[in-house]
């Protein structure tokens, strides 16, 4: 007889807990390294999460974990970020056996916590022809030097186009008719940009962006006539994401510390620029 193994340890099905554990732990370790930027609290709320047994619902018990603290429950929205980013490795979100289980329980809790949801806004009536020009003009005056290794520059800080924009009372009104609630300015606003063959990978936003509006500059198109990257995002219940295109000059409102999101890779012949505009929920 050749040497027993342990059939059963081998089939054994992992249970999206033991995934969530999994990517908790990854998590940490991109903390402790320097590899995912810390705010303050993510490892100490990770180690308390690795710690304890999850009762009931994975979504119910990790919004618990927030608990009432404002601060705390920051840090839970950047530890959830950290752990889709690691459960969507590939690029694309998981929809099958646990891990599909542990990334729903992801996207639910987030929605519990901040809210979810994209509303297309397209052409805005204020947004005029000489304006885009304007704001597209000062975005490659902005973009920075490019750092060596870089698939994609980092933002570019606004000039005097963007911060007027940013504080605008006819931009904050169309993001909160948009979104159906009273929003405030952040004053935080960059440019983005997106060269040819770059990926904007499965995140969620940033503190300061925990509502944000997106305004394309530019979208040079592939040269075969498709439409090119859009904007992708996951809503609980829902396996499968939904795909936006939003085209030169169109706009989308995004609860983007709520709705786990990202834009598709660029062909090699496209490349694209927008801002983004950060709010929060309340007057």
């Amino acid at each position: 007889m050749g040497e027993r193994r342990d059939t059963h340890a081998l089939e054994r099905e992992l249970s999206a807990a033991d995934v969530l554990a999994d990517a908790l732990a990854d998590s940490r370790e991109a903390y402790s390294t320097g590899a995912a930027r810390s705010n303050g609290g993510e490892l100490e709320l990770i180690d308390e999460l690795l710690e304890s047994k999850p009762q009931g619902a994975l979504s119910a018990w990790l919004a618990a974990a927030a608990g009432p603290d404002s601060e705390r429950r920051d840090a839970l929205g950047d530890v959830l970020g950290a752990v889709a980013r690691r459960l969507a490795r590939t690029g694309d979100a998981p929809t099958q056996g646990a891990t599909g289980e542990a990334w729903q329980a992801l996207a639910i809790t987030l929605e519990q916590l901040f809210g979810s949801g994209v509303q297309a806004l397209g052409r805005l009536p204020f947004i005029s022809d000489a304006l885009l020009e304007l704001l597209l003009t000062e975005a490659r005056q902005q973009l920075p030097t490019q750092t060596k290794g870089a698939s994609r520059p980092a933002p570019g800080p606004p000039g005097g186009a963007l911060a007027g924009l940013a504080v605008s009372p006819k931009l904050r009104d169309a993001v909160a008719t948009a979104l159906g609630h009273a929003v405030a300015p952040t004053y935080e606003a960059v440019y983005l940009y997106d060269p040819p063959g770059s990926h904007v990978r499965t995140h969620v936003d940033t503190r300061d962006y925990e509502l944000v509006f997106h305004l394309i500059l530019e979208h040079a198109l592939p040269t075969d006539g498709s439409e090119g990257s859009a904007l992708l995002f996951h809503l609980p219940a829902r396996p499968e994401p939904v795909r936006l295109p939003v085209g030169t000059g169109e706009a989308v409102a995004l609860k983007g510390r709520g709705t786990i999101h990202s834009w598709e890779p660029l062909r090699d012949d496209e490349h694209r620029t927008m801002i983004a505009v950060g709010f929060a929920s309340g007057p």
